[in-house]
């Protein structure tokens, strides 16, 4: 039996029935943490607040105070900053600050491996000769030095006595694959492993003589709602709302399956959970009509009843059904392509031309202006691999305000530099590209845009690109894309 507990945030302001409508922000992440062959495997979310993870670790008088702390225990959890809310930090905190607690006399040795690509030390507890990088593979040694490229390893050596030791990584992406693996040497000291979620109270214990692994639950297109329970089990949803006041607000889960609405009351500000044992796909046993949804409607006294989808059978509406080829979608907005067969073509921001040979056979998606905070997601379907690029105009400084952050995001997503690329046809400039292969019947999600994204197109095609214009690029000393030196902007 799986459990899993979801977390959304709302925020209301104001007392009128008409002016105080609740505003759900955040959303809905899953992130799945188990040992060795799916023992304690749990899916759950991480623990939110409206500050970041330094803020909330609270280390001071050589302990961390993040009200999670207990004797005796070495606790781990996810925490998201609601204000960044792409901000995934991942603590870990042995015993409790004196006198709250009376923790022993107590050493614990760690090895954290698999740490993706843009992750920091947010906070060493107490020092960086206890919680740093390391290349070693050996628990509890730390030799102080980084990987030059991921997968990246942290070690954790502790001895600490009537307060607290431990550590925090920040900078974790919610929507890209990863798997960390966490291992521990409890010498002494500590006698319970403990993993949290939620609101902090709701925890898994996990056996201190196996590793933990922990990874994200990525769907085909992240839009901060959960896929629909499929495995008959009990799973908890929870909530929270922060309103001016502290009144008691009335939360109704709807399950989607035909049985009985949930209804809880709690106070603003405050996490509120409701479980409920999903019976499975939609059956003669199993209620419902697919895609079945789970809701909360949160209600407030003189404010208009609001509500959101928690989960959905139906996460992803760009489907490949029975399309063989490639698919382009922004939020859930199919991309249609086109061929452009060496001619120029253009949309309302882009004039491309003189396109490289071996790129006329693709698929172009020109999607215009899209805002920042946008993700794309590129999918392929039908049984053969796919090729994407994407192109975007190069000219520092000026390009970086329109270029989406696509230089910084897209090696997040698994992109390698390619040689080919189009002329931008607003000035006598390359544009610079980036290639990555999605797998058969698989789709890709890429980061979230820092920036406006204008000038940039996206080029696909089932099965590798046939790239010798780019191998003799290569050759020539352009090991990837190759802007001139100089550039005038025009834009």
């Amino acid at each position: 039996m799986s459990r899993a507990l979801l977390c959304v945030l709302s925020l209301g302001t104001a007392t009128a029935l008409q002016t105080c409508p609740l505003n759900f922000v955040g959303n809905v992440k899953q992130f799945v943490v188990e040992q060795e062959n799916g023992k304690n495997r749990r899916t759950v979310p991480a623990v939110e607040r409206a500050m970041t993870a330094k803020e909330f670790y609270d280390f001071n008088s050589y302990s961390s105070h993040t009200g999670f702390e207990k004797a005796g225990t070495s606790n781990m959890f996810l925490y998201r900053d609601l204000n960044h809310p792409h901000h995934l930090s991942f603590f870990w905190i042995h015993g409790i600050d004196h006198p709250q607690g009376n923790q022993p006399e107590s050493d614990v040795d760690a090895l954290i491996t698999g740490i993706p690509s843009g992750v920091t030390i947010a906070q060493s507890d107490d020092r960086t000769a206890e919680w740093d990088w390391t290349t070693s593979n050996t628990v509890g040694v730390i030799n102080h030095q980084k990987a030059a490229s991921p997968p990246l390893s942290v070690g954790g050596h502790w001895w600490f006595h009537q307060n607290t030791d431990g550590g925090a990584l920040d900078g974790f992406p919610t929507n890209l694959n990863w798997e960390i693996k966490i291992q521990a040497n409890f010498i002494r000291g500590i006698d319970t492993w403990s993993f949290h979620f939620g609101d902090g109270s709701l925890q898994q214990d996990m056996d201190m003589s196996e590793p933990v692994y922990l990874r994200p639950v990525v769907t085909s297109v992240d839009l901060g709602v959960a896929p629909y329970p499929q495995v008959a089990g009990a799973e908890t949803f929870c909530t929270l709302v922060e309103s001016i006041t502290q009144e008691q607000l009335t939360y109704t889960f709807k399950w989607g399956d035909e049985t009985p609405d949930t209804v809880v009351t709690g106070p603003a500000g405050h996490v509120t959970c409701a479980s409920h044992d999903f019976c499975g796909p939609v059956s003669a046993t199993c209620g419902g009509t697919a895609p079945r949804k789970v809701r909360v409607f949160v209600k407030k006294t003189g404010c208009v009843e609001m509500d959101r989808i928690l989960a959905d059978e139906k996460v992803d509406d760009v489907t490949c059904g029975n399309h063989e080829g490639v698919k382009v979608s922004i939020d859930k907005n199919l991309l249609t392509g086109h061929n452009v067969n060496g001619m120029d073509f253009s949309n309302n921001n882009a004039v491309l031309t003189r396109i490289p040979e071996n790129m006329r056979d693709m698929q172009v998606h020109t999607p215009g202006t899209i805002p920042k905070g946008t993700a794309m997601t590129l999918t392929c379907c039908g049984s053969k691999n796919c090729e994407f690029i994407v192109s975007h105009y190069h000219c520092p400084p000026c390009s970086g305000k329109v270029n989406g952050g696509f230089p910084a995001l897209l090696p997040l997503a698994g992109f390698e530099s390619a040689s080919c690329a189009p002329k931008w046809g607003l000035a006598e400039q390359k544009m610079v590209s980036y290639r990555v292969q999605v797998d058969a019947g698989t789709s890709l999600v890429l980061p979230e845009t820092t920036e406006e994204a204008t000038s940039f197109v996206i080029f696909s095609k089932i099965g590798e690109m046939a790239d010798p214009w780019c191998q003799k690029a290569k050759k020539a000393g352009c090991g990837g894309p190759c802007p001139p030196t100089k550039c005038t902007c025009s834009i």
